[in-house]
């Protein structure tokens, strides 16, 4: 007992008003009403915003090809779980159709008011292209035939993506066309007219009208494009200049690969050249069947029982080797010359040591190619082994 107050002595009066035990927890529960009074004091900042979706392109690009609109921008971060923010659920491809004259609708707000959803690409579309082409692509088909709306038309795009929530981005840039009516056809009748060493020409037929029914067709040119068969994505034409005939020599192949040729026919615009549309693909594998020239000329020479054969290289860039071929006379049959050389060796010189001394002997060399292709006989050149 505690004398002063009669309680027993492990109890005590603390300030906060009850009695416990004596010890630390005594203190962390006279504590607790100033915690939750310094809590409460704290101060008060301004409510935080919550994040938005801020997946956009700025590079966003348009041009007429034919009838047709061709919109093209880089590939988005397309997020993984449906659940982030950032995961890109589909593109929304917005069309405005203004007048010339007038001033352009750059307004956000506004152009979403006055604009359409021409088109949406669903996430399954949006993987598939950026897996084929590493970009994502529209191609929005237009009514060329009334010449005198569009006169005063022009087209203004713009994109912007859409998150799972159903949450919008901003808009990317905008881009305007001013469609030209006056487009020719594609051209028809692709094919490949001639194939030489390391060359494939290929023809086309002029087309014989505009996308508008207008005739003649409006061709200033052509353009001819080739891609590797396996991938989707056409690069520039072959040719450095516009073509002004209706066939091209390609020169830069590769033997053995799959390609696909088009042709576009070239006209003129109001601010520059328009491509028409893709005329029919073209698939074509090129095939070395050509022969290299033969090895001219052979010089021979004898010497300490060994006959020696020298050459100049073959001037054809795919030649692997050369066969160099025996007889006991020179006028003997095919079936009668020996092959020296298993397998054709790439050295333009040869020295037959299988020789018997005043024996004379006949040569013939060939040249190989990468293909399997053998060059006819060089000359025949002969001499006597010496000792």
């Amino acid at each position: 007992m505690n004398r002063d107050t009669g309680r027993p002595a492990g109890n005590s009066t603390r300030p906060c008003g009850k009695t416990v035990d004596s010890g630390l927890l005594p203190f962390a529960f006279c504590l607790l009403p100033f915690a939750f009074f310094f809590a409460a004091c704290g101060k008060i900042g301004a409510p935080v915003p919550p994040a938005r979706f801020t997946e956009r392109t700025a590079d966003l690009s348009a041009i007429q090809r034919g009838s047709k609109i061709m919109l093209s921008w880089p590939a988005p971060r397309l997020g993984n779980k449906e659940t982030d923010r950032g995961y890109v659920a589909r593109v929304e491809i917005f069309r405005l159709t203004e007048s010339r004259d007038q001033l352009p609708v750059l307004d956000p707000d506004e152009f979403e008011e006055k604009a359409t959803v021409v088109y949406q690409l669903d996430r399954a579309q949006i993987e598939a292209m950026v897996k084929q082409l590493g970009r994502l692509e529209f191609t929005d088909n237009i009514n060329l035939t009334d010449t005198s709306a569009l006169a005063n038309t022009r087209l203004r795009y713009a994109i912007r993506y859409v998150n799972k929530r159903d949450q919008a981005a901003l808009f990317s840039n905008s881009v305007a066309v001013e469609p030209a009516p006056g487009i020719a056809l594609p051209p028809a009748g692709l094919t490949v007219s001639r194939q030489d060493q390391d060359a494939v020409t290929l023809a086309w037929t002029a087309p014989e009208a505009n996308v508008d029914g207008t005739q003649p067709a409006s061709v200033v040119g052509y353009n001819l494009y080739r891609r590797n068969a396996k991938r989707a994505k056409v690069g520039e034409p072959l040719n450095a200049e516009p073509i002004t005939a209706t066939s091209f020599t390609d020169t830069k192949f590769q033997y053995g690969v799959g390609y696909v040729y088009v042709v576009r026919a070239l006209s003129q615009g109001a601010n520059g050249l328009i491509e028409s549309a893709d005329s029919e693909r073209l698939p074509f594998t090129p095939v070395d069947t050509f022969a290299p020239t033969a090895p001219e000329p052979v010089t021979i020479a004898s010497a300490n029982g060994v006959i020696s054969l020298f050459w100049p290289s073959a001037p054809e860039r795919d030649v692997i080797g050369y066969n160099v071929y025996r007889a006991d006379a020179a006028d003997a049959p095919d079936s009668q010359w020996v092959k020296l050389t298993p397998q054709p060796i790439a050295p333009v010189t040869f020295r037959d040591d299988r020789v018997q001394i005043d024996r004379t002997y006949f040569y013939r060399v060939t040249a190989v190619d990468r293909f399997n292709n053998e060059s006819k006989p060089s000359a025949v050149v002969s001499e006597t082994a010496h000792p």
